[in-house]
């Protein structure tokens, strides 16, 4: 049976400073601190690992670290439901922000609504009512939406904190690009699922994102290029097919324009 959910405690001490060892897991793993003070974590902060990002949690403090854990699959959101479909968006959001710093900055109210989340959760996955599945699924988006509501969580969308949008169909475009930019998309792509004008389509995405349709896919993908730049050995052509790209040359001008700079000379200039 495939793993949907998991949630546990942990606790991190001078003698016990969990897992030193880089690995990597199928599932996306939270976690959050609710006791004790160490030199990377402390009480109220929360850690979050998309999966196959490698980690590890490693921690020196003199007193005992306490934490809730919680492994989930993306699987346990369907994204033939609306509301499970914007919550697949916003975590995919979440995942491409938070790629390289795994530390999310919460307010004081947002930190408290997320122990609770958590510790509701775990009371559900320990006493697993009727309908316990159904609603530790509804709380993990519930806590998805706390994240990007909260005033001191900035998602930097090409420089600027994510706006709520207002547009459905806009909505729908961007979750097609987060799940689908490695294969072809063009303007005749999303008109086949939105029900408005060429002309009228591409005024609502430049209002409601800022930019254009091309110029958002570009720097999707792009970003996602600069991901696997630094945290995979696969080729620049590996890469740039992987991101939507039909060919060498097109990827290597269009990261130029986006980054600043070729895409080997990014790589150099990120790995330690």
């Amino acid at each position: 049976m495939k793993l949907l959910f998991f949630i546990s405690h942990i606790e991190l001490s001078r003698n016990n400073r969990g897992d030193l060892h880089l690995h990597t897991h199928n599932e996306h793993e939270m976690l959050y601190c609710y006791e004790g003070e160490s030199d990377k974590i402390n009480s109220g902060d929360l850690l979050f690992y998309p999966a196959g990002q490698e980690h590890r949690l490693n921690c020196v403090s003199s007193e005992t670290i306490k934490l809730m854990q919680i492994y989930f699959d993306e699987d346990l959101f369907s994204s033939t439901v609306n509301m499970e479909k914007e919550a697949l968006f916003v975590l995919g959001q979440i995942k491409l922000y938070l790629k390289f710093n795994n530390s999310v900055s919460l307010s004081r109210i947002g930190s408290e609504r997320v122990r609770k989340l958590f510790e509701s959760m775990e009371w559900e996955f320990k006493n697993r009512y009727h309908g316990y599945s159904w609603t530790i699924r509804l709380k993990l988006i519930e806590l998805l939406v706390t994240l990007m509501r909260d005033r001191d969580f900035i998602i930097p969308i090409r420089g600027e904190i994510a706006q709520p949008l207002s547009n459905s169909h806009i909505q729908d475009i961007l979750f097609y690009i987060n799940t689908n930019y490695m294969n072809k998309i063009t303007i005749d792509t999303v008109l086949k699922f939105c029900p408005v004008s060429r002309s009228h389509l591409h005024a609502l995405f430049k209002q409601e994102t800022g930019t254009t349709f091309v110029r958002y896919l570009n720097e999707f993908r792009c970003n996602r290029a600069r991901e696997l730049l630094v945290t995979t050995s696969d080729s620049i052509l590996e890469i740039s097919l992987k991101c939507g790209f039909n060919n060498l040359s097109h990827f290597g001008h269009t990261f130029n324009t986006v980054v600043g700079m070729a895409p080997g000379i990014y790589r150099r200039n990120n790995i330690t």
